[in-house]
């Protein structure tokens, strides 16, 4: 019954943003479009505040939202980047989704995705849905002179939703029909996981190393050959939350990194402001402060050893090799001497942002014409909400 609900609701939504545009641009007139990723819960109510998801939304309104967005994944919920997308776009601005992988961790996120395409009241001018078993969630469409490609880069060949970022060879194929139909004379695909993944252009970091479409060598080359094999222009992702571009062998790629605004819950401000609030509460209730600063830190466990990772004190390579003892260590040391002096949060701070590896919110916005196609990307300059254009690539 909840599915049944459901179907309609997206059914309903897609009929009434398809609506005024049924005549599709056919011409080879420039447009523009936005690419986003990886919002996640950043996008919800809860984090509807400048320095999340809503920021960058805004700033994609201000420098001009464009025809439509592609969203490369990790929405979940889709519901949630739905309605931010209706209060600051509007709620006729279309936009397409990729699946990504943790939109595969919920089945009712991945069952909205599906539904958002399926039949024949989905997604606005599908030209071709993928293979049997992924039919909604990969797809490709035209826009003017311009052919889209959507892949679910989680297609077994027979399932969408059970493997590791990969093209397989049932989804190489299906690509290799579409690209051999397509008329169009640029050609643009995109999927949630990059081919290699690169270092982030501004701090250097690099996120799933052998663990992208990289992790299966032999078909990120074949699919890689392929694209290059039919002149396609660019292949785009997102996942890393890094932010980057390189052309290799014609091929331009791109990261459009992360929407997420602050990319963690805390910095030592936002910290030590929660963390006073609840020691005071368990105080009063006659706990102690090193038992509440513990019981605090296992209900906020990731978090916290992530922000203890950026304070830069502990010398290990990801936060995930920081114990237990040692994260709760430093959050009582923090909370000990931002209690005692102001001096002590400002300490934290610096450190803070000093070694943070934090990637900062980043969308891009493509414009496309019969001689020239561009890429900028806008990045949040201060974490704090401010998006500024960061680069500019001619794409031919």
């Amino acid at each position: 019954m909840k599915r049944k609900i459901v179907r309609t609701l997206v059914s309903l939504l897609l009929l009434s943003v398809a609506a005024p545009l049924l005549q599709a641009q056919k011409s080879s007139d420039p447009f523009s479009f936005i690419v986003s990723s990886d919002q996640r819960e950043h996008a919800t109510q809860e984090f509807r505040t400048h320095v999340y998801t809503l920021g960058g939304y805004e700033a994609i309104n201000a420098v001009g939202k464009g025809s439509f967005m592609i969203v490369l994944g990790d929405l979940d919920p889709p519901s949630a980047t739905r309605d931010l997308i209706a209060s600051v776009l509007g709620k006729d601005y279309l936009w397409y989704p990729v699946i990504g992988n943790h939109d595969l961790e919920v089945e009712a996120n991945t069952e909205y995705l599906r539904e958002m395409n399926r039949g024949e009241h989905g997604l606005p001018y599908v030209l071709r849905k993928g293979p049997s078993g992924c039919e909604e969630t990969t797809y490709s469409f035209d826009w003017n002179d311009v052919h889209f490609i959507i892949l679910n880069v989680y297609y077994d060949g027979k399932t969408d939703n059970k493997t590791d970022g990969n093209i397989v060879p049932e989804l190489l194929s299906w690509l290799e029909n579409d690209l051999k139909q397509n008329t169009k004379k640029r050609v643009l695909v995109f999927g949630h996981e990059p081919i290699y993944p690169l270092l982030d252009m501004d701090n250097g970091t690099v996120r799933h190393l052998n663990d992208a479409l990289d992790k299966y060598p032999d078909n990120a080359q074949k699919f890689h050959r392929l694209l290059a094999q039919y002149h396609v222009t660019a292949y785009f992702s997102g996942h890393t939350h890094t932010a980057f571009y390189a052309n290799i062998n014609g091929l331009w790629l791109f990261s459009s990194g992360h929407i997420y605004g602050q990319e963690d819950r805390y910095n030592p401000e936002k910290l030590f402001s929660v963390l006073t609030k609840y020691v005071g509460a368990d105080l009063k209730k006659g706990m102690s402060i090193d038992s509440s600063i513990s019981h605090f830190y296992k209900s906020n466990d990731k978090e916290i050893k992530k922000l203890v990772f950026n304070l830069g004190i502990l010398k290990v390579k990801t936060y995930k090799d920081l114990s237990d003892g040692q994260a709760i260590t430093i959050l009582g040391q923090l909370y000990a001497e931002s209690h005692s002096s102001p001096d002590g949060i400002n300490k934290y701070s610096k450190l803070f942002w000093a070694n943070t590896e934090w990637r900062k919110s980043t969308f891009l916005k493509v414009s496309m014409g019969p001689q020239s196609g561009t890429v900028e990307i806008y990045r949040d300059k201060d974490f704090l909400g401010n998006y500024a254009l960061r680069d500019r690539v001619t794409l031919y």
